[in-house]
């Protein structure tokens, strides 16, 4: 509003010019406001149109109205000029393009104010559906979990094993990992693993000594940060459908940690009289990782599932 000041030479020219920009600045800082404030919010966005469209163009007409009753002010009480109409109807169109510049300021600025926080809300909304999704995924594993371990240990009581004891022991440190450690949003990679190594101790009482388990490690495992109960799903499965004590049986697990990349395969010969021990449903475990993949790392991790018939086998990576 104030740049036609550098190109006026003349002293009377500037006086003038501030007389009427002060203002006409005035008005357009009105008119932006109603727009912004009131219009837009009250009218607009409320689909009133109609109301929106003559609102606008009525205080269009005000502004017109008001900046040429100034100028016949200016003109005739301190200037002390006759009243000319031309000179009148050449300055009504003065006020207009402000105006315009006005309400297309006024209202880009509060369409993308609007927008924006329609999408911080959508977000906040998202995250919110997102955590209740993995709260309610993480109730469906504990329990799972929980009651296989427990019929683990039934079983070492009835065969009055004295591994019982220990069992009963590693439950205690499975059941404390489940009920505090997994209520954190991640956990150190080593107590993940920590948690395994107690999984599988707990099934190798259990088990026939023609059972074949190795489990490897290899990389900087401290280093990593992860959601928990993450890799146990995989490794329960592999126990749930490769093992039998008719026939030798193998369940191999291999972890790495290569800088930020973490790779778990898991394989265990598939043998079907396994298939038939476990209801359909006992494979929750296992649906359900694959969706807190999804949630958690979209586009950050990799998981192939090979099922030849007689060996199954996971190879999952994720990048941190």
């Amino acid at each position: 509003m104030l740049l036609p000041l550098v190109f006026i030479e003349s002293e009377e020219g500037r006086l003038r010019f501030i007389r009427l920009g002060w203002f006409l600045l005035a008005l357009i800082a009105g008119y932006f406001y109603l727009n912004y404030l009131i219009l837009i919010p009250k009218l607009l966005f409320r689909k009133k149109t109609f109301r929106y469209i003559l609102s606008l163009l009525i205080g269009l007409s005000i502004i017109i109205f008001l900046t040429l009753t100034y100028l016949h002010f200016l003109e005739t009480e301190v200037y002390h000029r006759p009243h000319h109409h031309h000179f009148f109807n050449r300055f009504a169109f003065v006020p207009i393009t402000p105006a315009l510049v006005a309400f297309a300021v006024s209202s880009i600025i509060r369409v993308m104010r609007e927008w924006f926080l329609a999408e911080k809300q959508k977000t906040e909304m998202e995250a919110e559906k997102l955590m209740a999704e993995l709260a309610f995924l993480k109730s469906q594993i504990n329990p799972h979990f929980l009651f296989n371990i427990l019929n683990n240990i039934c079983s070492l009581a009835r065969k009055k094993s004295d591994d019982t004891e220990n069992a009963i022991i590693k439950l205690s440190h499975i059941m404390r990992y489940m009920l505090q450690d997994s209520q954190n949003e991640k956990v150190n990679l080593g107590k993940e693993i920590e948690y395994l190594q107690n999984y599988i101790e707990l099934q190798r009482m259990r088990i026939s000594e023609q059972v074949n388990i190795r489990f490897t490690m290899e990389g900087e495992i401290e280093t990593i940060l992860i959601e928990p109960l993450l890799l146990i799903p995989f490794v329960e499965n592999a126990f749930k459908h490769g093992i039998s004590y008719l026939e030798n049986s193998e369940i191999e697990i291999d972890l790495k940690v290569v800088k930020n990349m973490l790779s778990i395969m898991v394989a265990n010969r598939i043998i079907k009289q396994s298939k038939e021990t476990f209801p359909p449903e006992s494979g929750i475990g296992l649906k359900n990782v694959l969706r807190r993949l999804e949630l958690l790392y979209p586009e950050k991790h990799s998981i192939s599932i090979n099922d030849n018939g007689e060996k199954y086998q996971v190879e999952l990576q994720i990048q941190f």
